[in-house]
């Protein structure tokens, strides 16, 4: 993996969003996910860490807070399958206790979203350039999934001992 690049967001805010390429950046992402996922929900380790993580179809991206010296404060990763162009997976997205309320979760899914878009869409209905997000949600969270634009569906499941439901969006180009 090289360096880090940035991650196009509106310009001149706190957060500042960026696609991991190097192991540093994947290190982060692993700290915050840990801190998060099985320190304070108490998912094992060895399910919140998987070889996903370092599949070459992965991208992960980590929200920095200009306002805490570049801290780490959210993460989520972009989960891909070549057999399935036009359709990506969501998953892992994690914002640090701290930093809740502040916008970083919406950088982390608008980055995703972005980057799904400008590198895995086909042509949709009217011919613009298309992609379908999907994600499991935490049903803790599908009020924040729901504010972004996802319809939730399905009964709730278990994963990792937390009840989930299925979500997704599609995403277009702008007319």
């Amino acid at each position: 993996m090289s360096a880090t690049r940035p991650v196009p967001l509106p310009e001149g805010g706190r957060l500042v969003v960026e696609r991991v390429s190097d192991d540093a950046g994947l290190a982060a992402a692993h700290a915050l996910r840990l801190a998060v996922f099985v320190d304070e929900q108490g998912v094992p380790v060895e399910e919140e860490i998987d070889d996903l993580d370092a599949a070459p179809t992965t991208t992960h991206v980590l929200v920095r807070d200009r306002e805490r010296d570049g801290e780490v404060v959210g993460t989520g990763r972009l989960l891909t399958d070549p057999a399935h162009p036009g359709e990506v997976h969501v998953g892992r997205v994690a914002v640090a206790a701290s930093a809740r309320g502040t916008g970083a979760g919406a950088a982390v899914m608008l980055a995703l979203e972005r980057l799904a878009l400008a590198e895995h869409a086909v042509p949709g209905p009217d011919g613009r350039p298309a992609v379908r997000v999907l994600l499991s949600a935490q049903v803790q969270a599908i009020g924040f999934y729901e504010r972004l634009g996802y319809t939730v569906s399905g009964p709730v499941y278990l994963d990792a001992g937390i009840d989930h439901r299925d979500a997704a969006k599609t995403v277009t180009v702008d007319a």
